[in-house]
């Protein structure tokens, strides 16, 4: 590669933490003859004390809006990112404040041209995007944003996101007649910066991730709890190699359907959503590597399993766009009326797995020691909160959002809106806890083995 001056485009990395199969990146390196660097901001307020409702309200919550687990999850997917663009010969940019300051600064500061940007456009973040925008606007720098995060593009659905239908199960039906998945974007051409440039970027993100939090919390991810059903880390190494394990080293896909219900060990889920969450891994390569795997071993109704969970979370990333602040009111995106009260000493009792009733107990101890949780525990877990105490849906969805190395802001909140009844879909999703107990857990395996916080 040929030395070449500064930067003419930068890429502001949210949820899609990768150079590969990248919109943004692959835009920003054309536009820019492949003069192009990266920009991450670590938002302040990740260590702060959570809000009901994302912000958006005045109650605070008493614990962090993300654990130091979940915090270390993220900075170890960030490292794998600037060991991406360093590879590239360029530089991730790594900031701390607020998006609008930080990334307006640095183009600035480079005298870039465009900024691109690959954001999931809930609430908070569409916010965010247009006070970048007008940053940028001011200093006459360009924001081009693509809008590629999911597995189907929302450009190729058959209808606007403002008609998005109610109910996954349409959505569904409607998408998979016709609606195409793209196949992973081709590396992008991205040429060397120079050496001083590199090394000063490199020695500024160093002093932003050197932080006592930082620390503590990259110290959290490594305490992995031995019962925990595999460590995780958030480099995209791992989260290749984890497709690797469940696809080609183990078959494990072709049992999901039969195994998608289990809660102890590594291999009944594909564990694939930490990677999917950030974008150390993109849909469509789980989608491709998916395709490859039933043409050269299976197709059955297990690995169509899998597709149906990623279109799953497409929905909910559309649902999220769709409804903006809508989806973390109270009486939810269709304003009926919400159920529950914000009864602490309940709430308090329930994350810490102290509510009495075991199953729920369990899964309430495996998410605060190891920040992931089954699906099965997480649907009885939310439904004994919203529906069986009565609690606000909010206060659960928030704690998720804390603990999961996983989250996921519309799949998050989007699922908890679905089991409190007051989302799209109102039926009565009251889990009978003690049925699921006997149903998953029949012989109390997984109420033993978190029979302690």
């Amino acid at each position: 590669m040929c030395a070449a001056t500064s930067p003419t485009a930068l890429v502001w990395h949210r949820t899609d933490l990768r150079c590969v199969d990248n919109a943004a990146v692959t835009a920003a390196a054309d536009a820019a003859e492949g003069r192009v660097a990266g920009v991450y901001v670590l938002p302040e307020d990740l260590g702060e004390e959570a809000q009901l409702g994302r912000g958006r309200f005045a109650s605070p919550l008493g614990f962090p809006r993300a654990s130091p687990r979940r915090l270390g999850f993220l900075l170890d997917a960030i490292d794998s990112l600037r060991d991406a663009w360093h590879a590239s010969g360029s530089v991730l940019y790594v900031m701390r404040g607020e998006p609008s300051q930080c990334v307006a600064s640095l183009a600035r500061e480079l005298a870039v041209r465009e900024v691109h940007t690959a954001p999931c456009l809930a609430y908070d973040e569409h916010q965010e995007n247009g006070a970048v925008a007008r940053a940028l606007d001011e200093c006459g720098i360009a924001l081009r944003v693509h809008d590629e995060t999911t597995m189907i593009a929302a450009s190729d659905l058959p209808f606007p996101l403002s008609e998005l239908p109610d109910v996954f199960s349409s959505f569904r039906r409607t998408v998979e007649k016709g609606c195409p998945v793209r196949a992973p974007l081709p590396d992008p051409s991205i040429v060397e910066l120079p050496e001083a440039l590199s090394t000063e970027a490199i020695h500024r993100s160093d002093a932003v991730l050197a932080s006592p939090e930082c620390e503590a919390a990259r110290a959290a991810l490594r305490e992995a709890d031995p019962r925990a059903g595999g460590v995780c880390r958030g480099g995209r190494s791992h989260g290749l190699a984890r497709i690797r394990h469940w696809f080609w080293e183990t078959d494990s896909i072709a049992r999901y359907k039969e195994t998608r219900d289990g809660l102890i060990g590594e291999d009944f889920s594909s564990r694939l959503s930490p990677w999917l969450a950030l974008g150390t891994l993109s849909p469509r390569e789980v989608a491709a590597e998916l395709r490859r795997y039933e043409q050269e071993r299976v197709a059955n109704e297990s690995t169509y399993w899998l597709f149906f969970e990623l279109l799953w979370r497409d929905y909910f990333h559309f649902w999220a766009r769709r409804w903006q602040g809508r989806a973390f009111r109270a009486s939810g995106v269709l304003g009926r009326p919400p159920c529950g009260t914000q009864d602490q000493d309940v709430f308090v009792s329930w994350c810490a797995g102290a509510t009495g009733e075991p199953f729920v107990d369990a899964g309430m101890r495996e998410l605060h020691a190891t920040g992931q949780l089954s699906n099965r525990a997480r649907q009885n877990g939310a439904s004994w909160l919203a529906r069986t105490a009565g609690i606000d849906w909010r206060l659960g969805a928030a704690w998720f959002e804390s603990q999961l190395i996983d989250f996921d802001v519309g799949p998050n909140w989007g699922n908890w809106q679905y089991v409190a009844g007051v989302g799209n879909a109102p039926r009565n999703r009251t889990f009978d806890v003690r049925a699921q107990a006997d149903r998953y857990d029949p012989d109390g395996r997984y109420r033993a083995l978190w029979a302690e916080g």
